[in-house]
């Protein structure tokens, strides 16, 4: 019984009874008006009459709100496990009257029980995941939109499921009550039908999640197609685009994956950019230490040469380890890809990693080369 239960019951309880004393009370007030007293019931009737629809009326409205109330999405909890296997061996004076019924549906109702069964399964699956991409989804910032996609998928199939699972549960104790207190054949004939109603119904809503697999896989498509574009170009992205290197955390998370699924030459070029880009820094560092010993050299541009090349250092990085991040949180979030769309990325990586390394390879050469001062005018004699 619910919140919303209880005040219904208290309203209907205290309404008829302060209608009683309103009676009572106006018919010893009434008594001292100077009219007929044959009247005395007719006024004091007319009276608790109106007063009653009021109440009556005000009971519906709070009915319906009882009804309308929402209930919790997920399945109730189980003291006692609701598989019917972990209770053969307990004594039944031990056994609540859920764990009697999902015996008595295993037995009597096999299909309905199975089908029951896999739906609460499947709803515990969900919970799990939902706990496990909340504890993720902080680590991996960047791959946040496409997280949130997926957890709305997932949390209208939730949703779906726990009011299924519900409903068929309220089936099953409305029978287990007439079967109990009433005529037990006559509830298990008029039941069974219910039962390979209450089975198929089952198995559509578990069916309809199909098309949210779908959906889910078309947004894995589109989160790897985006990466193999970032891989495929070299060009630097707006600024308002807002995106960031990878902090050392995240980093060492994603390389901690690789060392057990990622390749050699993935590894190797993620270990040659960043010695690269330590080396660019050094530069930057030694630039701007000679334009402070030297404000009459033109190192303006030197400078502007070495901070586009740790640029592009950076940006490279980031386009490796954003793809590779795609693949890693799938795999801790225990979804497969499409086989398809993982065998492109993949191959995209390999194939680009020569190409992306070589456009960083010629940024640091140009910003090597990028001091080039003029020699001194000498006369002539």
């Amino acid at each position: 019984m619910g919140f919303a239960d209880i005040i219904f019951i208290f309203y209907l309880i205290l309404g008829a009874l302060g209608l009683v004393l309103l009676w009572q009370w106006l018919l010893g007030y009434i008594s001292t008006w100077e009219v007929a007293p044959e009247k005395h019931r007719l006024i004091t009737l007319a009276i608790v009459s109106l007063l009653g629809l009021v109440w009556l009326s005000y009971a519906f409205k709070l009915n319906h709100w009882r009804q309308a109330t929402p209930i919790s999405s997920a399945p109730p909890s189980n003291n006692g496990s609701l598989l019917a296997e972990d209770m053969l061996n307990q004594p039944a004076e031990n056994l609540s009257e859920e764990q009697k019924l999902a015996l008595f549906e295993r037995e009597n109702f096999p299909e309905l029980y199975n089908n029951r069964l896999a739906l609460y399964r499947d709803i515990q699956d969900l919970d799990a995941f939902f706990i496990k991409i909340q504890k993720l989804a902080p680590l991996v910032p960047k791959q946040i939109p496409l997280l949130n996609r997926i957890y709305q998928l997932r949390q209208n199939t939730h949703q779906q499921y726990s009011q299924r699972y519900l409903e068929v549960s309220q089936q099953l104790r409305n029978f287990w009550v007439h079967y109990t207190t009433g005529n037990s054949e006559d509830a298990l004939q008029k039941f069974q039908p219910i039962a390979n109603r209450l089975s198929k119904t089952i198995q559509q809503t578990r069916g309809d999640n199909l098309d949210n697999q779908a959906k889910q896989e078309q947004y894995l498509i589109e989160a790897m197609r985006a990466a193999e574009t970032l891989l495929k170009s070299n060009k630097l992205p707006a600024a308002q685009l807002g995106i960031t290197s990878y902090k050392l955390d995240n980093r060492q998370r994603i390389m901690a994956w690789l060392d057990k699924n990622g390749t050699d030459s993935l590894r190797e070029a993620l270990t040659m950019l960043s010695n690269q880009r330590a080396h660019i820094l050094q530069q930057i560092q030694l630039v701007k230490n000679y334009i402070q010993r030297y404000p009459d050299l033109p190192l303006t541009r030197t400078l502007q040469a070495w901070q586009i090349a740790l640029q592009h250092n950076m940006y490279a990085e980031y386009r490796l380890l954003y793809a590779v991040e795609i693949l890693a949180t799938l795999d801790q979030l225990g979804i497969t890809p499409p086989d398809t769309a993982r065998a492109r990325l993949e191959s995209t990586l390999e194939t680009q990693i020569p190409n992306i390394l070589r456009f960083v390879n010629t940024m640091v050469s140009q910003a090597e080369q990028a001091y080039a001062p003029t020699a001194p005018k000498t006369k002539g004699r």
